[in-house]
């Protein structure tokens, strides 16, 4: 018994861990996209808004209405769609969204990005501001 408690703490530091370094991936990949950013490229403070799923027009968008005095860097993690339009509604004039990879299939995404705020994704190369 005392042996599979140790294993599944185990497992669960080790997936903990890796999420978070899959997440710092996501942001320095970002930053490197966009180039030129106002934060800590060493150490990088940040904001997670969770995975949303939507299938057949089910399920929730993500609506990020918070507003900052100061730049706000914002990890979107993946999002699945599946024969339903993902809305994002990312209104923070001093946000810098990372949007970290969606799955869709049969489906689109529609982003409203706040026209002061920033937009990258962890794809190499891609980058956007509104």
């Amino acid at each position: 018994m005392a042996k599979q408690l140790i294993s599944v703490i185990f497992i669960f530091v080790l997936i903990t861990s890796t999420a978070v370094a899959d997440e710092y991936e996501a942001v320095r990949l970002c930053m490197k996209n966009w180039g030129t950013h106002p934060f800590n490229a060493s150490k990088p403070k940040y904001r997670v808004i969770g995975k949303k799923v939507k299938v057949f027009g089910i399920g929730g968008n993500i609506n990020d209405t918070s507003v900052t005095a100061v730049p706000e860097l914002v990890l979107i993690k993946p999002n699945v769609s599946v024969m339903s339009v993902a809305r994002m509604y990312l209104m923070n004039p001093n946000g810098w969204y990372c949007i970290h990879n969606k799955v869709n299939v049969m489906s689109k995404t529609e982003i409203n990005l706040h026209c002061k705020a920033h937009l990258a994704t962890t794809k190499d190369g891609v980058a956007g501001a509104g």
